[in-house]
């Protein structure tokens, strides 16, 4: 089975930092227990555009999160739950720049 993208987000802030979010749909292995994988992001602003903070599960690595160029694994109990985690953080990150993260008021 071929990966096929099933969503994928990506919203761009005032300070030029931005979120991306996609997530696949793959054959069930033991790479992808769940048959899925993932890939959040955020992104600072340019020049540097250096991930600040990220999630992800590619191959070989299992589920790990990205902070600020250090990587260390992660329990993920769902990816929802992955999901909401990683908006909390992106959110608290943007709120000490004083922007408003997209879709919180």
């Amino acid at each position: 089975m071929k990966a096929r993208l099933i969503f994928k987000k990506k919203e761009v802030y005032p300070d030029g930092s931005l979120t991306e979010i996609r997530i696949w749909q793959v054959e069930k292995s033991g790479a992808f227990p769940a048959g899925i994988k993932y890939a959040f992001y955020f992104i600072g602003p340019g020049p540097n555009r250096e991930i600040l903070v990220g999630y992800d599960n590619h191959h070989g690595r299992g589920d790990h999160k990205h902070f600020r160029n250090m990587e260390s694994p992660v329990a993920v109990s769902s990816i929802s739950e992955l999901l909401q985690r990683f908006r909390c953080e992106v959110s608290e990150h943007l709120q000490e720049q004083g922007i408003n993260m997209k879709g919180k008021s």
